[in-house]
């Protein structure tokens, strides 16, 4: 038997650098279905390509709603102005009208 020196010994031996051969590939026929093969290549930017056009979509749509809501608040805006202008022409020519028949 190895006495405990020998053994602990035997695991520092070091370990032979292995050097690293290339492996080389070989184009060998495809195997399986076209359809899989050609997502299992393209699934990541056609997920990625979907995604920025939904987002580019919605960015689209909440600009073209935000012009939309200021154009008719712009609108409704210039009508209220025209009515309280009204408003207060009645309103001067009633109290002129108090004023002339007192």
């Amino acid at each position: 038997m190895l006495s405990v020196r020998a053994a602990t010994a035997a695991r520092r031996v070091p370990v032979l650098r292995r050097q690293l051969v290339p492996t080389r590939t070989y184009a060998t026929a495809q195997s399986g279905n076209p359809t899989t093969s050609f997502y299992k290549t393209f699934s990541r930017p056609i997920a990625k390509v979907m995604i920025l056009a939904v987002f580019t979509y919605q960015v689209a749509y909440w600009y073209w709603t935000k012009l939309e809501a200021d154009e008719v608040r712009g609108t409704i805006d210039a009508e209220i102005e025209t009515l309280e202008k009204k408003v207060n022409e009645y309103k001067e020519s009633k109290a002129a009208g108090r004023t002339a028949s007192k």
